[in-house]
């Protein structure tokens, strides 16, 4: 059975700085309608940060869709800027870590929440880190600090709920995935 929908219409409802919402009208394999809310957001970039003490780089932010307090690995939107998704990597980095790396590797491409958004992230391995000189100053809306874990530390922090960003809990698995295959050592 073919199980693609196919769009009847498209229709934009809102327009914002970050997202656009648009509501399609779809025809079902049945053949029905239906409505699928679709959110478009640009693309972004992620990395596992891991320095030579064997910890991964995670910043703390406040996040106001959820109300809370999150801690996440270093990202940031793909914009007009960057000639690729590693350059935005790069450097959100050096925004949001004050880092720059020598080693880096392509390790995913995911979608943050298929359902509804088309956002796709591109996830990234980096090590051989050194503090920046010339750090770039954090968007103006953007208040975070840095801290580093333990591949230990951080299976502790997931088992008490206390991760809940789905792309850091991706990566934090993804590094240990690495870890115990041993395409990178953990001292």
């Amino acid at each position: 059975m073919d199980i693609r929908e196919e769009e009847i219409s498209r229709k934009r409802i809102f327009s914002g700085k970050l997202i656009d919402l648009d509501v399609e009208t779809i025809s079902l394999p049945n053949g029905k309608t239906a409505l699928r809310e679709i959110v478009n957001h640009p693309d972004a970039s992620a990395t596992i940060a891991i320095n030579n003490q064997n910890k991964m780089l995670l910043v703390r932010q406040w996040r106001e869709a959820i109300k809370q307090e999150t801690l996440e690995i270093p990202a940031g939107l793909i914009d007009d800027t960057d000639a690729s998704p590693l350059d935005a990597m790069k450097r959100e980095l050096n925004e949001e870590g004050g880092y720059r790396a020598e080693y880096w590797e392509k390790i995913s491409e995911f979608y943050s929440s298929c359902g509804f958004c088309n956002e796709k992230l591109y996830l990234f391995y980096c090590d051989t880190l050194t503090k920046v000189e010339n750090k770039r100053p954090l968007d103006d809306d953007e208040f975070l600090t840095q801290v580093w874990y333990s591949l230990d530390e951080l299976k502790q922090l997931l088992a008490q709920g206390m991760i809940v960003d789905s792309k850091t809990v991706m990566a934090i698995n993804l590094w240990e995935n690495m870890v115990l295959t041993g395409n990178r050592k953990n001292d």
